[in-house]
């Protein structure tokens, strides 16, 4: 299931969290040598307000790059970029998965 982007809202933090597979571009040449062969980009939103237009106004909190040294399932990646993002192991019951493409 490697390469498939996901959007879940995490109650606890009352955020939004992407997760998508990176294209390789962002590997240095020090991370290949670490032993990094894939890595996924993560970004966390806080919807400002639903709007009655339908508008979801909502900007980029925080943001990372976590590095594998395997090519990770999209499950792993989740749970790995949840960590970094709100520094806790990942709970499964706080994570609804809203969509995965």
């Amino acid at each position: 299931m490697h390469d498939t982007a996901l959007l879940a809202w995490v109650k606890s933090e009352k955020i939004f969290l992407k997760i998508q597979p990176g294209t390789g571009d962002n590997l240095l040449r020090e991370d290949i040598r670490a032993g990094y062969v894939d890595y996924y980009l993560w970004s966390t939103f806080r919807p400002e307000c639903i709007d009655i237009d339908g508008e979801l106004d909502m900007d980029c909190l925080d943001s990372g790059m976590f590095l594998f040294t395997e090519s990770p399932g999209t499950k792993a990646a989740l749970q790995s970029c949840y960590k970094e993002a709100f520094g806790k192991e990942y709970d499964e019951s706080d994570t609804i998965v809203l969509l995965e493409e």
